[in-house]
């Protein structure tokens, strides 16, 4: 049987008999294999931050970062990730981010805009 192949975005239809497949080129930039545990347990951690922030009454921020073990500025840098787009959050949860989101990369960015649309085209969603 012949095959027929069209390249539509990221992928390809192939036709081969009645059947039609969707073929998932590697190019995609969102597609990746499995969640990345770095970005997790970075979010995880800015969430943690964040909430000693918020429950911390009064406590100071350098005692809040030496309380974690960590200094000031990384504190800082990391509590500011909990204010991520709940969509980005969640596509990094399902590994759904860029291919060239690494943990480095987005502590890089500690100064993310507010907007969510503006984290979006920061880090490459949009």
């Amino acid at each position: 049987m012949p095959l027929d192949t069209h390249t539509i975005g990221f992928g390809r239809l192939r036709r081969a008999g009645r059947e039609i497949r969707m073929v998932i080129d590697r190019t995609d930039p969102f597609a990746t294999v499995k969640p990345n545990a770095r970005l997790i347990k970075l979010l995880l951690r800015a969430r943690r931050f964040n909430a000693a922030l918020t429950q911390g009454e009064g406590i100071a921020f350098a005692a809040l970062a030496q309380r974690e073990g960590v200094s000031r500025s990384y504190f800082t840098r990391l509590a500011r990730l909990s204010y991520l787009a709940p969509d980005i959050t969640q596509a990094i949860l399902d590994g759904r981010q860029p291919h060239d989101l690494t943990p480095e990369k987005l502590l890089e960015h500690s100064r993310l805009p507010l907007a969510w649309h503006d984290q979006r085209i920061v880090l490459g969603f949009g």
